[in-house]
């Protein structure tokens, strides 16, 4: 069995087994907007496919640490690969615009993400194929969060580019291997050519990789493993990121 193929069955058990969502406890801000010119967006993430990242971190700590120099927190919430949960969503809410990633397959899920408070969801077009992620899509623009479609090549990205107003990460991991190649993503990221608003998703650990992305006018970078091993690398990639945006 490869790796999507469990992802798929395990949250098909669980939307068996999670209760419905709470009510929204708090106002939608545009995700896209909070970026600014160039956001870096960080990721609370514990754990991966690949093991254990870091458990001594508690997420309101991490948030509070990076909320100087941050636009926006991305929200583990899948539990059996990254040990994620829903109920971090409203602490990184309450200090900044909030991402809820997870293998979203189902309505239901994205129900989730707003009921907790996210501002945007993560939309794989891989995991769930064109159409699929196409109605997700559109359902989360209905409840008003962004969503954050996840591709991978120069083919999806261009075709989920038509879609109206999406954000769109360009994810550097194969998810089929778990590899990854931030010079694939920048290629893709190249190819579009101001088509559709767009980040970086995934390997980024160094500032000149944040520059990269920049100067490929993305809006912004998602940074998980290396800023929850090191979250003082963030005031650097700030540091960076504005730098660049002042020149371009």
């Amino acid at each position: 069995m490869d790796f999507l193929t469990a992802v798929r069955d395990a949250v098909r058990f669980r939307l068996s087994t999670e209760p419905p969502p709470p009510p929204r406890p708090t106002p939608l801000v545009d995700f896209v907007k909070s970026l600014g010119e160039f956001g870096i967006i960080a990721e609370y993430k514990r754990a991966s496919p690949r093991g254990l990242i870091r458990l001594d971190m508690p997420p309101w700590v991490y948030f509070t640490q990076l909320s100087p120099h941050v636009a926006a927190f991305s929200v583990l919430t899948e539990p059996f690969w990254f040990l994620g949960d829903y109920r971090f969503i409203p602490i990184a809410k309450s200090i900044k615009p909030v991402l809820m990633k997870d293998f979203v397959v189902d309505k239901r899920q994205i129900d989730m993400a707003f009921g907790y408070g996210a501002d945007a969801v993560l939309i794989i077009y891989k995991l769930v194929e064109r159409d699929k992620a196409m109605e997700l899509a559109e359902y989360a623009k209905r409840l008003g969060i962004t969503p954050l479609v996840e591709v991978d090549n120069v083919q999806d990205a261009k075709d989920a580019a038509t879609w109206g107003k999406i954000l769109l990460g360009i994810n550097a991991r194969d998810l089929k291997t778990l590899d990854t190649n931030l010079s694939r993503a920048f290629e893709v990221a190249k190819a579009l050519r101001g088509d559709v608003e767009f980040i970086i998703e995934s390997g980024v650990s160094k500032p000149e990789e944040v520059e990269k992305a920049c100067l490929l006018y993305a809006r912004g970078v998602l940074v998980g493993t290396s800023l929850m091993k090191n979250p003082t690398a963030a005031r650097e990639f700030k540091h960076v990121a504005d730098k660049c945006t002042a020149r371009r």
